[in-house]
């Protein structure tokens, strides 16, 4: 019993020890963003003697981080609805059709996660750089999405690969085309596993710094996390706007996953047992 109690006391003096190790420089960035610099660095866990809420009005408007978040916005809810969209469909038709190569098929597209990003950098930026691309959100659309396929359509297909045959049989007795079972069938069936990898297409689209870093110039078109990083560079010692600009940007992804933890893990281990 005593070694149980003892047991029980350590893991949660642990998890107590890393939930304050994660949680400070949160608590920190929160506290400086109402701060102004003496304060920072004086008392940098104190809670600030006058509530600044001008910093964020700074960091909003003179620093543009308002048309960088909205930026972002737009890349990351296109790139999930693209990828939703594609990967659905490959999806119900690798796991639901049976065709020579089917399997081959899939391996190719699972080949792509073992591809690194960085490999392939230098004939993507030729190739946007040899058809003028730069400056254009589409296209980084298009890159976000390119490298998400790969494990959206290994979770859809896994996902939808365990649907009931006999759901299928019973629409196509009542006259429906293949068409009509992806959509009133497997698609809704599959909402556990969309919403798992859209939250997670949504966060690589949102925290991606390297393809706006590398193809976009125009300060107009700068998401959020490259804004953030100009930011720095501009105003690097005004730290209070600084800190709202950074409880800005994590705002969103840490929101997303506080709302939709449970759907995240559901998601990612409903497919793995056939119901």
């Amino acid at each position: 019993m005593k070694k149980n109690v003892a047991g029980t006391v350590g893991r949660v003096s642990f998890m107590v020890i890393c939930a304050a190790l994660f949680v400070s420089p949160l608590l920190f960035t929160l506290l400086s963003s109402f701060k102004n610099n003496r304060e920072i660095f004086t008392a940098p866990f104190s809670m600030p003697a006058a509530w600044r809420f001008e910093n964020y009005v700074t960091a909003w408007k003179q620093a543009n981080i308002g048309q960088y978040f909205f930026n972002s916005i737009l890349l990351a809810v296109a790139t999930v609805a693209l990828l939703a969209l594609l990967c659905s469909m490959a999806a119900f038709v690798i796991a639901r059709f049976r065709f020579r190569f089917g399997r081959l098929i899939l391996v190719f597209f699972m080949i792509g996660m073992m591809v690194p990003m960085h490999t392939v950098l230098v004939p993507i930026a030729y190739m946007i750089g040899l058809f003028k691309l730069k400056n254009n959100l589409f296209v980084l659309i298009l890159l976000f999405t390119a490298f998400s396929i790969p494990f959206t359509i290994m979770v859809l297909t896994n996902f939808m690969g365990q649907i009931e045959g006999a759901l299928e049989e019973a629409a196509v007795i009542d006259g429906a085309g293949y068409a009509q079972i992806y959509r009133h069938v497997a698609l809704p069936l599959s909402v556990p596993a969309l919403a798992t990898v859209s939250i997670f297409n949504f966060l690589g689209a949102w925290n991606n710094v390297l393809f706006p870093l590398l193809f976009i110039n125009d300060r107009r078109l700068k998401p959020i996390s490259l804004g953030l990083l100009s930011f720095n560079g501009e105003r690097g010692s005004e730290y209070a706007p600084l800190m709202a600009a950074i409880i800005i940007t994590v705002s969103v992804p840490l929101a997303i996953y506080l709302l939709f933890q449970e759907k995240v893990e559901g998601g990612l281990s409903a497919g793995a047992v056939k119901g």
